[in-house]
């Protein structure tokens, strides 16, 4: 059995619906063993990603043109 690790939106629909197929098709959820460590895992991979755009001059210096 293989495994895979999703990363998404939880707010994107279609991607759910997706997640639904896969697991009518015989996937199985399994819950982390740590979820505390995993959190502070993305987050830390988040600030890292925030960072990195910055210093690159790929982050937008306004946020609320993401939401325009």
């Amino acid at each position: 059995m293989a495994t895979i690790t999703l990363e998404y939106d939880g707010r994107n629909s279609a991607i759910k619906q997706l997640i639904g197929v896969l697991l009518t098709l015989g996937a199985k959820v399994i819950p982390s063993d740590n979820p505390k460590e995993e959190q502070t895992k993305m987050v830390r991979e988040s600030l890292t990603t925030a960072f990195s755009e910055m210093r690159a001059g790929k982050a937008m210096k306004d946020a609320r043109n993401l939401f325009a």
